[in-house]
């Protein structure tokens, strides 16, 4: 049994509960309706595949969300109108053609049990923008990502020690993808048909530790420390400072980027090749990723501490 905390889900059951999977309602007088559903133990279709849900956020019936249970079995395929995705706690391996050409799927948050992505998995997934993948992910298959259009930014661990041809072919946004050191095997295109922009390196070594999947405020304070703080303004590919890699980062939290802050406040400032501030890219990304590390306090911070910092640096540097 695990938990769904990607949403809240409301039930005018209270609780619910199927195979391996537990939904808790916290308050029955939201009215929202979920019907949850089951997949056959041998692998083979029902009607109760998947489960449908209305958001809670959403007034019915303006908006339906089609949340995928996914088991990691051989030969299973997601629903074409799946919207959410949760995985079993037993998936270690996303399995060929899992979720291929799921167009309605927008984010997927990728558990740390699983260390292989394989062929198509995510094939034509062109809404899908937000990817965490698993910080234990060793391995992405021929065309897992292809056709993508709607990725901007994918953080590899550097775990993964293979990549193979075209895994990212024709993600057309794609801007930013470091592919990690060292990799025993790569194919000879893994980003054909992306945008003519892509970076696929980082200026300096702090930009590497903010890219990084482990990264946290020490670190981050290390290595400004050591580097001096001209670093922490400074720009590379598409005008980007190393704060607007970490606020891009799915695995950073609201700590990290209040430590770089507290450092260079005036990298707040700086606007990539988008004209987009770190702020600006922090809020572009999937609001459940927001909400999911207590982002608020750090909105609170920043509106409310940024302005004097830079202020006082200004003039500090005028006197």
């Amino acid at each position: 049994m695990f938990n769904l905390n990607m949403r809240t889900w409301y039930s005018t059951q209270g609780s619910l509960t199927t195979t391996g999977l537990s939904v808790n309602s916290d308050s029955l007088s939201k009215g929202r309706i979920i019907t949850i559903t089951r997949i056959d133990g041998d692998g083979g279709w029902d009607n109760d595949f998947f489960l449908r849900a209305y958001l809670p956020t959403d007034p019915i019936p303006d908006f339906t969300s089609t949340v995928y249970l996914y088991y990691g079995l051989e030969y299973e395929e997601a629903p074409e109108d799946t919207t959410e995705v949760i995985f079993h706690p037993s998936v270690t391996i996303i399995q060929d053609q899992a979720f291929y050409e799921c167009k309605s799927l927008v984010r997927i948050t990728i558990p740390d049990t699983v260390t292989r992505i394989e062929y198509t998995a995510f094939y034509d997934c062109d809404s899908l923008r937000f990817i965490r993948l698993s910080t234990n992910l060793e391995y992405i298959g021929m065309w897992a990502f292809h056709g993508c259009t709607s990725i901007e930014a994918v953080f590899l661990p550097p775990t993964v020690r293979s990549i193979e041809d075209s895994a990212f072919e024709n993600c057309t946004s794609l801007r930013f993808c470091i592919l990690p050191e060292p990799i025993t095997h790569h194919g000879i295109g893994v980003f054909p048909g992306c945008n003519s922009r892509l970076s696929t390196r980082v200026s300096n070594n702090l930009s590497k530790v903010c890219y990084s999947t482990s990264v946290n405020p020490q670190m981050i304070q290390e290595c400004i420390d050591t580097d001096g703080i001209e670093r922490a303004k400074e720009v590379g590919d598409q005008q980007m400072t190393a704060l607007h890699i970490l606020c891009e980062n799915p695995h950073v939290t609201g700590d990290c980027i209040r430590a770089y802050l507290q450092l260079a406040p005036e990298a707040a400032e700086q606007q990539d090749s988008d004209g987009m501030t770190p702020f600006q890219r922090l809020c572009s990304n999937d609001i459940t990723f927001l909400e999911d590390r207590s982002f608020s306090s750090l909105m609170t911070w920043w509106y409310g501490c940024m302005p004097p910092l830079i202020e006082s640096r200004k003039k500090r540097k005028r006197g």
